[in-house]
């Protein structure tokens, strides 16, 4: 009895949800890689199992206490970011990883937690954001962003802000802020893009005309079409598809994970993933609205947003709607890194909600 009133506080739907994202990625994962990598799905399992293990037991920590320590954790998570430059590991022509000998981590994937944490525990200060408490959010973003824009991450970077924005347009921030950002990066715009690095700018001119470049810069995007167009309705057929075992879809375990899905499982299955983010970050928004503590409603915007928002680029790049940016489809691409974020952002969601449970219950 003692332990089903400990798991009480749970919300069973949005477990329910997020536990098969991470099933359905073991068996995706093995599907997409079983030709070349034949033991990832295996540490997609475990990746997978530490995530469910962070939800269940995370959120019997009371978030007060944990944001408590949002900037003592904010700190670390700099140090590793300037660790990256110095003893990162290069992937690809990117320094985002840190070798821990087994295994890798990258850091700026564990900032999106940190960040949402952080910025929650300054904004829950007051009821309505004022200058000092926006001025405190930019310092504190900023730094984590400049950092993983050098490694060059332009896609981790963007994410790193989606978060914060949500908040502080939750927080109440003048209007006036938020159309005078809008055009400080309409802006900046010309010269955000002299210091793209070269192959940022052939992505993006690949999403405008893909066809100019189809074996260089846009091959990922018409690759990834071809793959998920070739899917139909309903697929190809697990283990079928073509595109992913010829390898012709690049990085088809980790970022174009959503293709190898479309082409094997077909459109039917692709939408009803895609209603799953959207459920997923419904529901997290059902309770920021629900419960009653400021800090707790930060969290859950934060979390909902960045979830639902991630997953939405991500979906777009792969069908050809967004430019290559290079982000995980959340819990469903290969990566301990990006397993673990996610799973403590929604432990985190998962305490707000039992504490905000077991308060109102006390007040019956």
């Amino acid at each position: 009895m003692r332990l089903i009133r400990l798991f009480s506080g749970y919300d069973f739907v949005l477990l329910f949800l997020v536990v098969f994202l991470i099933g359905w990625s073991v068996v995706n994962i093995y599907s997409a890689t079983i030709n070349e990598y034949k033991t990832l799905y295996i540490k997609q399992a475990v990746y997978g199992l530490t995530g469910f293990l962070i939800i269940i037991f995370f959120p019997l920590i009371n978030y007060r206490k944990f944001l408590n320590f949002s900037l003592f954790l904010y700190l670390i998570g700099v140090l590793m970011l300037v660790a990256v430059i110095f003893a990162g590991t290069t992937i690809l022509g990117a320094k985002r990883w840190i070798s821990l000998g087994f295994f890798t981590v990258q850091p700026s994937e564990f900032m999106k937690f940190i960040l949402i944490a952080a910025v929650a525990y300054i904004l829950g200060q007051k009821k309505e954001v004022d200058t000092k408490q926006l001025l405190a959010v930019l310092g504190i973003v900023s730094v984590p962003f400049l950092l993983t824009l050098k490694q060059p991450d332009l896609g981790t970077a963007i994410t790193l802000l989606i978060p914060v924005a949500v908040m502080l347009f939750v927080g109440g921030i003048n209007k006036k802020i938020i159309y005078g950002s809008v055009i400080l990066g309409i802006i900046a715009s010309p010269f955000v893009w002299e210091h793209l690095a070269d192959y940022q700018k052939k992505r993006i001119l690949a999403f405008i005309n893909p066809e100019s470049d189809p074996f260089r810069s846009a091959y990922h995007i018409l690759q990834s079409k071809i793959a998920v167009g070739s899917g139909g309705l309903s697929g190809k057929g697990f283990m079928q598809g073509t595109q992913s075992k010829l390898f012709f879809l690049p990085e088809q375990h980790t970022d174009f994970i959503f293709a190898t899905i479309g082409e094997e499982w077909g459109f039917v299955v692709s939408f009803s993933i895609l209603l799953i983010y959207l459920l997923i970050g419904l529901r997290i928004f059902y309770w920021g609205i629900k419960v009653k503590d400021i800090e707790g409603k930060y969290i859950c915007f934060g979390a909902g947003s960045l979830i639902v928002i991630q997953a939405f680029i991500n979906i777009a790049m792969t069908v050809g709607f967004a430019p290559v940016v290079g982000i995980t489809l959340p819990f469903l691409s290969y990566g301990g890194s990006s397993m673990v974020t996610f799973s403590l952002i929604v432990g985190l969601v998962f305490s707000v909600i039992r504490v905000h449970k077991s308060e109102k219950l006390s007040f019956q």
